[in-house]
């Protein structure tokens, strides 16, 4: 009973990813010398490490340490659970970690609450929320000069192709509007001019007894896919849509 259970819990929530630990975890969970309380203990036990060492693995494993380093932090409790957070000031700054994983960081911030979704959308196409200012922009900036590195900042027509191209966090359901064109890219690039990571906006705006702006901030530094990027914008195209450098 409790191994099935944990077998629809696991797969409910983790899925295929966390197939080593289902092994683990059914072994103790239908270890004889437990009761089915023990077993739920130890299993809950065994499952909290293991997501803890993943947690972990994937920390030390991010292909930019630097943005890392400078979106996010981590803790590990009195039991040994390590954990990813996003940084303190993006949080006050109503920022939330979306997902992450070793070449990407995804953010969620709820921006603003209109009546209808016409307005919503004006209020996106009008520029009412300036994402070249806010916080992450500013993060992004700051590690890349840091290193002496310079970012790009390319106008916001080419941003639809750049997203078009690159995974989303975002999700289509009824009732939501997403928009992928209407933010300034930016890139960073090192000092022998590759491209070392990619930050994209998109914007979701979801009906429900009115209708709320979410923008998704997209960071990507995956080797494939600012390798994609290389190979589809030349130079020539980028020089055209350039809206303004920072060194």
């Amino acid at each position: 009973m409790f191994d099935n259970i944990i077998l629809i819990l696991l797969n409910n929530y983790f899925g295929l990813y966390m197939k080593k630990i289902l092994l683990s975890v059914m072994l103790v969970a239908t270890m004889g010398t437990f009761t089915g309380c023990q077993a739920i203990e130890k299993a809950s036990s065994a499952i909290s490490t293991a997501i803890s060492k993943q947690q972990e693995d994937l920390y030390n494993n991010m292909a930019n340490t630097k943005i890392r380093d400078a979106f996010l932090y981590t803790t590990r409790d009195e039991k040994g659970t390590f954990e990813i957070h996003l940084a303190k000031p993006l949080i006050a700054a109503n920022f939330q970690l979306k997902s992450k994983d070793r070449g990407t960081i995804f953010l969620r911030r709820d921006v603003n609450h209109e009546g209808n979704a016409q307005e919503a959308l004006r209020r996106i196409r009008t520029n009412s929320y300036n994402s070249e200012k806010d916080l992450p922009a500013k993060y992004f900036v700051d590690q890349a000069k840091a290193q002496g590195h310079e970012v790009r900042v390319y106008k916001s027509y080419i941003s639809g192709r750049v997203n078009a191209g690159l995974r989303q966090e975002v999700v289509e359901f009824s009732g939501a509007t997403n928009t992928f064109d209407n933010d300034p890219v930016f890139v960073e690039y090192d000092k022998n001019g590759r491209a070392v990571a990619i930050m994209t906006r998109t914007w979701q705006t979801a009906e429900n007894v009115g209708a709320m702006n979410v923008l998704f901030t997209n960071i990507y530094f995956a080797r494939d896919g600012l390798t994609w990027f290389e190979n589809t914008f030349s130079n020539t195209y980028l020089d055209g849509a350039l809206l303004r450098v920072y060194r």
